[in-house]
């Protein structure tokens, strides 16, 4: 009985809480488990995986269970080696090894690239100044498997066209980041251009030798590609040398007119606008800055520049629109030949307008879009030498003064100069009398008709240096209006020590750079003992002869005399007897590589005076 009451009374204890019970303890994850049938072995460059594998999660409270939300490393499968796989879950990991083993296939090389050959009709001959092409071009890319492929996304480096000689064109291609490159020879020859000695009446334009060395620069530099605008009242587009020798114009299709009723200006585009045959004069000028060389007449300056004309009613207004269209209308250079004198006594027709205004500020929008103004300066003369002249006087604009006809540099009467320095507007001189163009001839019932002319003015000194702008920008094409002007002045021979004479006389040679190498062959028939040979050339500050009067002894054979004289330093020669400083015979045009043959006429004390041709 008191088993059974003891028994009791410690139930009845227990039921009634006088015993603490033992608390809940909280269950942890204590580690993972791997099992399963998932893959240990692999090859170098298999793909990982771990299908099959198992993982197991124990807890402290010695509950188990299966998970899938874990994670497994990822091994380097490119080389042979062992590596630890890791299986986390939470804080918990677990590994398991892997092999990579040798990949026992056979090996092949990786296909790469080991060359490119070049084949096709490309061209390999240039000339100096073309544009570069590889038009026709193959490539073919060469592989290590013996396989090749003709690829397109090469590169190729041009050589220098900019001079003569041999040279390379390098050809690249590139292919998982493998370069081959290969090359092949490219010939760059001298522009060899058309002679310019066809032209039937060239002789007859003695100032070609008054403004440097011409005929060496016209062997690499003719104007093309420049157009130059002629700002004038009249022409005559459809005249035989403004056509070329395929039988183009070299006229532009932007030619156009303005007239200005008082109010606005009104302005028509095309050839036929331009076409008036009442005034010959801006016909002249547009011909002795870029007559066409046509075998036909005479030759222009730039004889393969193109020639924008622009006609005017002579008004202020008028011609500053003119201006402004021909910046913006392509035009690199732009001469002009008509004027007037402040007080509007001159060429243009008084509209009212402020000279100095309005072209100032049309001539700065010329230059500041890269286009060089000329202008005459002066025709005033003796009769207003200190009166400015417009648009000469104008800022921004290079003012042609006039040199005198077969003159030792004298400047032509007709060229105005202010008498105070700081004030002169004549910058530049160049040939202005005695000039022989384009409108010394002409065509009378299918017949030309050619007469000697007296055309006389600065009129023609501007066009001449508007052609010396178009060769240089045929040479320099993306030079600025500001970097001509500075190439001019400093490419000019000082005429005097007055200060009037702004930089001097042009010189064509040098403001292109160009080697002067023409010469001449001059023969003369006479039955003299001696004969002499003078030479000089006009800009007097060169002291340029070849000799103290009466200069150099000729060569006699009979009696026939020769000397060869270099015409790039020599622009005016005189035969004599030597007796006195006569002129027995003059010439003053010069042909370069011509033999000047006098020998037909026997001249014995006789004075003769000529442009000869052979």
């Amino acid at each position: 009985m008191k088993r059974i009451a003891l028994t009791f009374i410690v139930s009845l204890f227990t039921l009634s809480g006088c015993v603490s019970p033992t608390p809940e303890v909280e269950s942890k994850l204590t580690s993972l488990s791997l099992s399963g049938e998932y893959q240990t072995e692999f090859k170098v460059n298999d793909t990982f995986n771990y299908d099959g594998l198992i993982v197991t999660a124990h807890y402290s409270d010695n509950v188990t269970k299966v998970i899938t939300d874990y994670v497994v490393s990822e091994p380097d499968m490119s080389y042979p080696h062992n590596e630890n796989i890791k299986v986390s879950y939470l804080d918990q990991q677990a590994n398991y090894m892997i092999s990579i083993l040798e990949d026992d296939t056979p090996i092949v090389d990786e296909v790469k690239l080991t060359s490119i050959t070049l084949s096709g009709t490309y061209k390999t001959e240039f000339t100096v100044g073309d544009t570069f092409n590889y038009d026709g071009l193959i490539v073919t890319a060469h592989y290590n498997d013996n396989s090749s492929k003709q690829v397109t996304s090469y590169a190729v480096t041009a050589p220098d066209m900019t001079s003569s000689g041999t040279k390379y064109a390098v050809v690249k291609y590139t292919e998982n980041k493998v370069t081959k490159d290969a090359s092949y020879t490219v010939t760059i020859k001298e522009k060899v251009l058309e002679s310019v000695m066809n032209e039937p009446y060239i002789a007859k334009q003695y100032y070609l030798n008054h403004i440097g060395d011409i005929f060496s620069v016209w062997k690499k530099y003719r104007g093309t590609g420049v157009t130059i605008a002629v700002i004038d009242s009249a022409f005559d587009p459809y005249h035989e040398d403004f056509v070329k020798k395929d039988g183009t114009s070299k006229i532009s299709s932007k030619s156009a007119s303005f007239s200005y009723n008082g109010s606005t200006v009104t302005k028509n585009v095309g050839i036929n606008f331009v076409n008036d045959l009442s005034d010959s004069h801006g016909t002249f000028c547009a011909g002795v800055a870029g007559a066409a060389l046509n075998e036909k007449g005479v030759i222009g300056i730039a004889p393969d520049a193109d020639l924008m004309l622009l006609k005017t009613d002579k008004k202020p207004k008028s011609i500053v629109e003119a201006f402004k269209y021909a910046a913006d209308n392509g035009a690199k250079v732009v001469t002009i030949s008509i004027g007037s004198y402040y007080n509007y006594e001159g060429d243009l027709v008084n509209d009212g307008s402020d000279l100095s205004t309005v072209f100032n500020s049309a001539t700065k929008y010329c230059v500041d879009k890269g286009v060089v103004v000329c202008s005459a300066a002066g025709n005033g003369g003796g009769s207003n030498p200190t009166e400015y002249t417009f648009p000469g006087a104008s800022e921004n604009v290079i003012g042609c003064g006039g040199l005198a006809a077969n003159s030792n540099g004298n400047v032509w009467e007709g060229s105005s100069y202010n008498s105070s320095p700081q004030y002169q507007f004549c910058d530049v001189f160049a040939p202005a009398d005695g000039m022989f163009n384009i409108c010394n001839y002409q065509n009378d019932g299918g017949q030309r008709v050619y007469y000697d002319g007296g055309w006389q003015g600065t009129s023609f000194a501007s066009p001449i240096v508007a052609g010396m702008a178009a060769l240089y920008f045929e040479k320099f094409p993306n030079n600025s209006a500001k970097q001509f002007e500075n190439a001019l002045y400093n490419s000019c021979h000082k005429i005097d020590d007055s200060g009037h004479y702004g930089y001097g006389r042009v010189d064509v040679a040098k403001l292109l750079g160009v080697n002067q190498t023409g010469t001449v062959t001059l023969k003369v028939k006479a039955s003299w003992q001696y004969m002499y040979v003078y030479a000089w050339n006009t800009d007097l500050s060169l002291n340029k002869e070849i000799a103290n009067w009466p200069g150099v002894e000729m060569t006699k054979n009979g009696n026939i005399y020769t000397y060869t004289l270099n015409i790039g330093e020599y622009d005016s020669v005189i035969f004599n007897a030597g007796y006195s400083q006569s002129v027995d015979i003059l010439a003053s045009s010069f042909l370069d590589g011509h033999t000047y043959d006098l020998t037909s006429t026997e001249y014995i004390g006789s004075s003769e005076y000529g442009n000869y041709t052979i």
